[in-house]
């Protein structure tokens, strides 16, 4: 009888804690790109990237038309509870990606949930819907090693 009270109590704990986790963390299951998506953008944006030159310097950049890539990318200001659809264009020549990051990092990134176009060869496009619930900030970059230490990132600020 003593293992079972036992167990019950560590099963409420356990629901317990799942649900501060949603209410405190405002957990969501991950927003997936393509058909499984059913909820509607608010705002669609078009992100090109690829290579290009800077300074006789080659580097990777994001921008928003094919012949303004920069370093960084554009910043991205959205109000919690938008949803965004993200279409990325691969201007390049080489495989990219477009990858929502807690924050840049050449080496690790930290993807958030699944918010990653995968590799996009050249000439091709992904996209991504994503709804931000959280206030704070976070980046995009592309996760191609070494894409990003060569300037291939951006900003993404989200309020109230």
């Amino acid at each position: 009888m003593r293992g079972v009270i036992i167990t019950l109590v560590a099963i409420a704990l356990i629901v317990d804690l799942a649900i501060i986790a949603v209410l405190v963390f405002d957990l969501q299951p991950p927003l997936r790109g393509g058909a499984t998506v059913t909820i509607t953008p608010d705002f669609e944006i078009t992100v090109y990237g690829g290579e290009t030159n800077i300074n006789g310097q080659v580097a990777y950049a994001f921008g928003l038309s094919p012949d303004n890539l920069t370093i960084p990318g554009p910043t991205f200001e959205f109000k919690r509870g938008d949803v965004v659809g993200f279409t990325f264009v691969n201007v390049g020549n080489l495989p990219h990606t477009f990858t929502l990051v807690l924050r840049v990092d050449p080496a690790n990134p930290e993807i958030i949930d699944d918010y990653d176009t995968g590799q996009i060869e050249g000439g091709g496009q992904g996209r991504v819907v994503v709804q931000f619930n959280q206030v704070g900030n976070l980046n995009y970059q592309c996760v191609v090693p070494g894409h990003a230490a060569l300037g291939m990132w951006g900003n993404i600020t989200v309020t109230e």
